[in-house]
């Protein structure tokens, strides 16, 4: 590591690098992000505050998040503390009418599980994933946080730039040489070199040249990075502004592990300056983009089990519903982007029987009066889980139920009296056990 060190002494520390090194040697915080409105409660007694989120908390110890059912009830995301900072950008948002943001480097989704936390209710949040096999565990983890006002897309920046002058907001958390992981993920140590920082530096601006497009003027970028390096923090900012057409609004902020409670971040949010062509064309039908496959009309006897004004379609079998006032949003991101998914699925039509999707359950909007409600405690709730098979007590109602734990949605099961059926999703499945002190 001593190029490493030569770099910080050399233009970030010089003659007070040593608290850092030290400080990436010592055991990393663990902390959470709470959803207020699925658990407005204290989750974990004694815990700390994050200052710089009002949602956020530090834990004494790392429990097995794996084995809490809370945890897969969205009642909160595992977040990196210095990450949180995002919450910044509330008042910017809130003074934003119906705003239009894109989380451009998205997976696993902790930044846009916060940004939908910030987010008006008539926001919409594109939440935008690269590499291909990242992009199942972001949609899980939006689908846990329970919000339909969201798309999820796998596509390269350059494609997202055709969406010009579309967004209001654009978060660019970009791929960096990682020096703020290693205390987190020491072998990341070994990947690193002034090379690989060379590689970043280029990386980022083509990401940030091709973005830029799908940025209105006046609109915000938040650009950030989990490296501490000026070359991809503070020398990138400049580059923004002087290439791109951007003043600062906010930072750079550098949060560094021997002087906060949290790993390396690095943040600044610019409002576009430079000018652009004129925005996109009109809206296109419902998934006429690359995913192909046009709606169908939805069956009367359709389970439209959602609070609010949602728009109901069918996708083949599946049934799904999207905020209403969203739907011209949609049409247009279905017919330029590689729309994974979008809204919130509801259920699959199987003969003349409707099965409710796990993400139904998550969702914020469930009436309470949709399906009969049987409440598990712990051990049946990891059993749910694992998808181990579930026996109900005589007297049980029969058809499908929503299982809860500490009155939080969980999932279902189709009770048949001697027996039931799992319909907790296989990919979603849990393989770790209870301890018998655990029960």
């Amino acid at each position: 590591m001593t190029d490493f060190r030569n770099m910080m002494e050399a233009a970030l520390l010089p003659g007070d690098v040593s608290p850092l090194l030290a400080a990436l040697e010592s055991t990393p915080p663990v902390s959470i992000r709470q959803h207020i409105r699925k658990a407005p409660g204290e989750l974990f007694p004694g815990s700390d505050p994050v200052p710089w989120c009002p949602t956020g908390r530090y834990l004494e110890e790392r429990p097995v998040f794996t084995l809490d059912p809370r945890f897969h009830a969205g009642a909160y995301y595992v977040q990196e503390a210095s990450g949180m900072s995002l919450w910044q950008l509330a008042p910017y948002l809130s003074a934003i009418t119906s705003p239009r943001v894109l989380d451009a480097c998205a997976a696993p989704g902790g930044k846009s599980t916060l940004l939908l936390d910030i987010l008006p209710q008539n926001g919409l949040l594109v939440s935008n994933e690269v590499i291909r096999t990242r992009v199942p565990i972001l949609a899980e983890n939006l689908a846990r946080w329970g919000y339909g006002n969201v798309v999820v897309t796998q596509n390269d920046p350059a494609d997202l730039g055709r969406l010009t002058e579309y967004f209001d907001v654009v978060v660019a958390d970009v791929p960096c040489s990682g020096e703020g992981l290693f205390r987190k993920e020491p072998e990341s140590r070994k990947k690193w070199s002034p090379a690989v920082v060379a590689l970043c530096v280029s990386r980022q601006r083509r990401i940030l040249s091709d973005l830029w497009p799908c940025l209105r003027q006046g609109g915000l970028l938040l650009y950030s990075t989990c490296t501490f390096n000026r070359m991809e923090d503070e020398e990138q900012v400049d580059w923004i502004r002087d290439h791109l057409g951007a003043r600062l609004l906010l930072g750079p902020e550098k949060y560094l592990p021997h002087r906060i409670r949290g790993e390396g971040f690095f943040m600044a949010l610019l409002e576009k300056t430079g000018t652009c062509h004129t925005g996109p064309g009109k809206s296109l039908p419902l998934g006429g983009g690359k995913k192909g496959g046009s709606p169908s009309r939805v069956p009367a006897d359709a389970p439209q089990h959602l609070e609010g004004p949602y728009s109901w379609y069918m996708k083949g079998p599946f049934l799904k519903a999207f905020p209403q006032e969203l739907i011209p949003q949609a049409e247009l991101l279905g017919s330029m982007l590689n729309v994974f998914h979008s809204g919130i699925a509801v259920a699959t039509k199987k003969g003349k029987d409707w099965v409710p999707r796990a993400d139904l359950a998550l969702a914020l909007d469930l009436k309470k009066e949709a399906y009969p409600v049987f409440r598990v405690n712990r051990e049946q709730a990891v059993a749910f889980l694992r998808r181990d098979p579930l026996v109900f007590p005589d007297g049980t109602e029969r058809g499908y139920l929503l299982l809860t734990y500490n009155d939080l949605p969980l999932g279902f099961v189709k009770n048949l009296g001697m027996r039931s059926n799992n319909l907790y999703p296989v990919s979603r499945r849990i393989f770790l056990s209870l301890k018998p002190s655990d029960h």
